[in-house]
């Protein structure tokens, strides 16, 4: 009984548009309250990206060094875009000298820095890569985002000695372009 009176009512001109007007009104609220949550969702996810983009972010390794193809570099690098401080990293095994030997007591390598710009390298230890090409190190990595923070961040991860290993094969260091310099001038007529 009620279906058939609401159908007459409805069939009126003016009750058709004022039905028309609800349901588009009822439409409108819940496309209101979808962009509501969107927008929330982009806002805290946009928040936390900027927070994530200016922070420091430290990582060491082993990359070859430009005096010599087969010497590697130990560097401390900061990918992040801010400024790190108290820098501490820890290297199980114990990297070797530049000469291959390692203390008989030294079971790991320290490595600390007071600060680090972002952007920047720092060049700590050379090896040889005949000493290191085949073994894994462990690293523990930990920074702070300022000065005598107690909040620090650590990184935990597994690098091997071939990692950076590039053998002079795609830079060349300063004295061996010197070398080939005077190579061509000893060519050059006189």
């Amino acid at each position: 009984m009620w279906f058939e009176t609401f159908i007459t009512w409805i069939r009126v001109g003016e009750n058709i548009l004022t039905v028309a007007q609800l349901a588009a009104a009822f439409i409108t609220a819940l496309a209101t309250l979808a962009l509501w949550r969107v927008t929330r969702v982009l806002a805290v996810e946009t928040s936390e990206l900027a927070k994530m983009t200016s922070r420091p972010f430290v990582v060491c390794g082993i990359e070859s060094s430009l005096a010599d193809p087969t010497a590697l570099n130990l560097v401390v690098r900061n990918t992040g875009n801010a400024a790190a401080f108290d820098i501490k990293a820890k290297i199980t095994p114990p990297l070797p000298q530049a000469n291959g030997t390692t203390g008989e007591d030294q079971t790991e390598t320290l490595v600390d820095v007071s600060y680090l710009p972002p952007g920047r390298v720092l060049s700590r230890q050379g090896v040889m890569t005949r000493d290191v090409y085949d073994i894994k190190f462990n690293v523990e990595i930990s920074w702070a985002s300022y000065p005598s923070s107690l909040d620090r961040e650590t990184l935990i991860y597994i690098f091997e000695g071939r990692d950076g290993f590039n053998g002079g094969f795609i830079e060349k260091g300063m004295h061996e372009i010197a070398n080939e310099l005077e190579k061509i001038r000893k060519l050059l007529p006189k």
